[in-house]
């Protein structure tokens, strides 16, 4: 079997076999999907390829978002050293797709002529195959795509068969360890461990595991410790055929330096079996003997457990950071226990469990450790960009790690997840969706990503896109409250029609709705008996989110004011403005409470300072610092303008807004009687006219 084709783009030399382009003695990685995009435009250039074609030739059909090409043709456009206002290699056609202008060369095998029209269609099955025969100059035959063999694995949860309990971290250690090791060869596409842990123990068969995970081959293996010696026993089978491809037992003295040979011959022998040729630096990779003590081993084994399941809870993430500890008190130069002390400190100071600046400290001493001591180690560069992440709020730095631990672990579905994150922050959700879609792709059965990427097609004002997400959530979960709570809301953003019993039914049937979203389908509907009465049977005295701080004295004096009953509705104002003050003593510079207290002032006539407090607001969070909240504060500083009567600013603002992601649409919001005063405005019926959806 021939080696797959070299071709030159442009400058650049591609090896496609090898995910590298090469220019003046400089290497550039990249990420096996960004090449086969590459490959595929290589194959129709000089034409336009929509992305339709894109994803039916890349993704092979798998349902994926525009944010994913985005993704692609981003990360190309940077390798290729691409000017946007100078175009050399990809052009972006409005609309249409893309086109690869560069003029494109087969090197190997040896027929140098330029990609001609006939020979195009057949270069993408070449480079992806790696099957051809020269049969005349500049022209082949190649076997169809399918040739190429599938290396996507699942490695599912060890069967623990030792008598001792306290092994069950052991063997969940071991588990995970090889699942790292596996990600750090790039060929591979391997499942996260959150999507196959729900298989422990499954009475599922491996044909039907396979499809759920939507890969080629499933290890499956059993763990038994006995004192100091443990066996392994596993074996890798094909997941359509149920053929085995390779299987073996391992019996070895239970030592750090046994347990890492042992991990480096599994992912070898993987590699082997998928007919993946490894690189020297993954070999190199796989040689690292991070510690030779073997009772700090198993100290960072534990820890890692602890950590990973900690969900929020500062006792796991104690037990963790204990676990850790002791590993670095038995090897101190352990570099891997440094990184994962250092990402628990990092996550324990984001979630506000503990937030000090001794914790944060903690974190960024124990990144800069593990650098000091493997200043190539992918999972140092990952801790530390957590450390910026979870303790600086500094992305850019941020990323700048992850880009270097992608080199090295370029199969760990949290990196993506962990850019998909930051890039969200900054307000780059194209960016953002492309990265959860790799992440989703590595980790299908996890609800999580599922969700942020729900919420930012929702944000994209991408609504069918959302639901089919949801309804991927409620496929994997079907109990999952947040796809109930969040479907009636999609329908609700995108302006769908829906009449207060509807609301009703969505509640008693056991789907989850919020009281606030209850009174504004009331409130849209006109119906402002109904809205008082969701008011009355609400238990809670206030909406207090991540985004909002609204008592429910406002939500009372809103409905009595457009009832037309501003006498009632004074005393509630009032309430509402004495409890906010009160919170505003303690977080003077909290943006929700600032616009809280602007909604309040402005339906009390103090326009001016109502309007004061929104400036001050948004200027505590700038969309370049805050662009997850950003868009929800500036839809409350738009009723705050329209309700004090600033109509410029308030259309100025809407503006903005609509222009820009954010989850409601033009016909979410025109049925709201709160914008009243400004309907009738042309510049308002031209914003609606402007950014109507049909």
């Amino acid at each position: 079997m021939s080696e797959s084709p070299i071709i030159r783009v442009g400058d650049w030399t591609v090896r496609p076999s090898l995910n590298r382009l090469e220019r003046d003695g400089r290497f550039v990685k990249l990420e096996p999907r960004a090449m086969e995009v590459l490959v595929y435009l290589a194959s129709r250039a000089g034409e336009v390829v929509s992305a339709d074609e894109l994803i039916d030739a890349v993704w092979a059909g798998r349902v994926v978002g525009d944010g994913a090409i985005y993704q692609s043709i981003n990360q190309l456009r940077h390798a290729l050293t691409d000017d946007t206002d100078d175009v050399r290699y990809i052009q972006t056609i409005r609309k249409r797709g893309y086109r690869l202008v560069a003029p494109v060369t087969i090197l190997e095998p040896k027929a140098h002529a330029a990609v001609g029209v006939a020979s195009r269609s057949k270069l993408f099955l070449a480079i992806a195959a790696g099957l051809l025969l020269a049969v005349a100059v500049g022209f082949f035959l190649f076997d169809r795509y399918v040739a190429e063999p599938d290396r996507s694995i699942a490695v599912l949860p060890f069967e623990n068969l030792s008598a001792a309990p306290d092994d069950a971290h052991f063997v969940a250690g071991i588990h995970n360890e090889l699942l790292t090791r596996l990600t750090k060869l790039n060929a591979l596409d391997v499942i996260s461990r959150t999507s196959v842990m729900e298989y422990q123990d499954s009475p599922k068969n491996l044909r039907q595991i396979g499809v759920e995970l939507g890969v080629g081959a499933i290890l499956e293996g059993s763990v038994q410790r006995a004192g100091d010696m443990v066996r392994i026993n596993v074996q890798l089978i094909d997941a359509q055929t149920d053929q085995h491809l390779w299987a073996e037992v391992y019996d070895r003295e239970v030592t750090a330096a046994n347990l890492f040979a042992i991990q480096r011959e599994m992912a070898t022998s993987i590699a082997e079996a998928l007919q993946t040729t490894l690189s020297p630096q993954e070999l190199a990779r796989l040689d690292r003997v991070p510690t030779k003590n073997t009772p700090a081993y198993e100290f960072y084994l534990s820890g890692n457990i602890y950590r990973m399941r900690a969900e929020y809870s500062l006792d796991d993430y104690v037990l963790a950071v204990r676990q850790y500890q002791r590993a670095l008190d038995e090897d101190p130069d352990f570099a891997l226990a440094w990184t994962g002390l250092a990402r628990t400190h990092a996550i324990v100071y984001f979630w506000g469990l503990d937030k000090t600046e001794s914790r944060r400290e903690l974190a960024r001493e124990a990144a800069e450790r593990s650098l000091q001591l493997a200043p190539d180690l992918p999972e140092a560069h990952l801790a530390m960009g957590y450390y910026y992440y979870h303790g600086l709020s500094d992305y850019e730095s941020a990323l700048k790690k992850w880009d270097i631990a992608a080199q090295g672990m370029s199969g760990e579905s949290e990196l993506y997840a962990a850019r998909g994150f930051v890039y969200r922050r900054m307000g780059k959700r194209e960016l953002a969706a492309a990265n959860f879609d790799r992440a989703i792709e590595l980790d299908p059965r996890n609800v999580d990503p599922l969700i942020t990427q729900e919420i930012i097609y929702e944000e994209l004002r991408d609504y069918a896109r959302a639901e089919q997400i949801l309804d991927r959530i409620i496929e994997i979960a079907p109990d999952n409250n947040f796809a109930s709570f969040r479907r009636p809301r999609v329908r609700i953003h995108r302006g769908d029609i829906i009449s207060l019993e509807v609301a009703r039914e969505m509640l008693t049937t056991g789907l989850v709705i919020q009281p606030r979203y209850m009174w504004l389908v009331a409130l849209n509907g006109r119906d402002y008996d109904a809205a008082l009465e969701i008011l009355n049977d609400w238990e809670a005295e206030m909406h207090d989110s991540l985004w909002e701080y609204r008592p429910k004295a406002t939500y009372f004096g809103v409905t009595y004011q457009l009832a037309g009953m501003p006498e009632l509705a004074l005393p509630h104002f009032q309430a509402a403005r004495a409890r906010i003050e009160q919170e505003l003593e303690v977080s003077s510079e909290d943006p929700r409470l600032l616009i809280a207290l602007a909604e309040v002032l402005a339906w009390l006539g103090e326009a001016e300072s109502a309007t004061d407090l929104v400036h001050q607001a948004m200027m505590l969070s700038p969309a370049s610092t805050d662009a997850e909240r950003e868009p929800k504060f500036r839809l409350g500083a738009i009723m705050v303008f329209v309700a004090a009567g600033d109509h410029d600013s308030a259309l100025e603002e809407l503006n903005i807004y609509l222009s820009a992601p954010g989850e409601w649409s033009i016909e979410g919001l025109l049925p709201d009687p709160r914008l009243d005063p400004i309907r009738d405005d042309p510049r308002f019926q031209a914003l609606v006219e402007k950014y109507r959806r049909q």
